[in-house]
């Protein structure tokens, strides 16, 4: 059980990179665009990750 814990957070970590990454690629006109600004950037992916992971 303690075992499947870590690989879920291992997990979770890899889509939220991958959407760091993603988020971090746009320009800033784009962010705005989808409403989102650097700043929000780590919690918008981090939520992103959560919800891809569920």
């Amino acid at each position: 059980m303690f075992i499947a814990a870590i690989f879920d957070v291992i997990k979770r970590y890899a889509h939220y990179r991958a959407q760091l990454a993603c988020l971090e690629r746009l320009d800033d006109r784009t962010l705005r665009d989808i409403g989102i600004n650097r700043d929000q950037m780590y919690a918008q992916a981090w939520e992103r990750a959560g919800l891809a992971h569920a």
